[in-house]
């Protein structure tokens, strides 16, 4: 079993790559990194696991010089590998979702808090020197006990955040095509106090949260979106912000990353964006390590692995 890692991310340290490397070769398999992430690597037709990241595109080209059986990213979404060609060609594609739920989970809860409790306001009047106590009868910040908070996308992620939720005291609606009982996205949003992302990108999740559901919601909804840019129609959100008909909108996922419209959407108070960062905490290198050490474990007894993209 030759276990061969395609591409490191910045935050990934030697240290962090030799314990992969420890990890695959405990379970008796062999472990080796090619950094270059332009071209396909020597070695990938003998390769029996392929462990990419984000930055690498696992096109039909490179499916098809690939030897093994098995691909893992080591991020929670999968819109770099083309998951159609692979199921194509019977290589089973995983993800690494666990080594950023809690970062995700408390950047988006605290996303969602500051919003909703209208923190974005509060700091711009300060930064103008207004005393802005007496507005808050107008503000009227809203609390998460007994807000109706829609989750869209129930995989790790999404059930950790509902949990989270819950422990808030928030009545959760979770929306999620691929779980019997979930809500519908459209009745979800009647009503909905806080809206939440946290689905892959896919044909149909792409342009999910456009402009005619923003406009289904209520002034003071708020919309925070950690999964991938595409999935919300960030221009129409930040205009509906800047024009009162959404309390706020929090996002970490652009379409073009760097995003080239940074600068003027912050400005807008109601408006928090962050630079892809929500999955970062101290430790998160040494988490995908021991993610990627499982996932290979698993598929070495079982033939499949824990994160499965269907």
């Amino acid at each position: 079993m030759h276990v061969l890692r395609w591409g490191r991310s910045s935050y990934e340290t030697d240290a962090d790559l030799a314990a992969e490397r420890a990890g695959v070769e405990a379970l008796g398999g062999s472990w080796s990194l090619v950094e270059d992430r332009i071209r396909p690597p020597v070695g990938l037709d003998r390769a029996d696991v392929l462990v990419v990241n984000s930055k690498v595109r696992v096109t039909d080209t490179v499916l098809a010089g690939f030897g093994g059986r098995c691909v893992l990213t080591t991020t929670s979404g999968h819109d770099h590998v083309d998951v159609d060609e692979a199921h194509r060609r019977g290589v089973t594609v995983g993800r690494s979702p666990r080594a950023r739920r809690d970062a995700v989970v408390e950047h988006a809860v605290g996303a969602m808090i500051g919003l909703m409790r209208a923190q974005p306001v509060f700091a711009a009047a300060a930064r103008d020197g207004r005393w802005a106590r007496p507005e808050l009868p107008r503000i009227a910040p809203r609390g998460l006990s007994g807000a109706t908070v829609v989750v869209v996308g129930l995989g790790v992620i999404g059930q950790h955040m509902t949990r989270a939720l819950h422990a808030f005291g928030a009545q959760v609606r979770g929306v999620d095509p691929a779980i019997e009982g979930a809500w519908a996205l459209d009745d979800a949003l009647a009503g909905a106090d806080a809206i939440t992302l946290h689905c892959a990108l896919t044909p149909t999740s792409r342009g999910l949260m456009d402009a005619p559901r923003l406009a289904a919601l209520g002034a003071h909804a708020v919309v925070v979106n950690t999964a991938r840019g595409e999935c919300l129609d960030l221009d129409a959100a930040v205009d509906a912000v800047a024009h009162g008909r959404l309390r706020g909108v929090a996002s970490d996922v652009f379409p073009v990353e760097p995003y080239p419209q940074l600068a003027a959407q912050a400005a807008v108070p109601g408006v928090w964006l962050s630079p892809h960062s929500a999955g970062f905490t101290h430790g998160l290198g040494s988490r995908v390590a021991a993610e990627v050490v499982a996932s290979v474990a698993e598929w070495i007894a079982t033939g499949t692995v824990p994160a499965k993209v269907a």
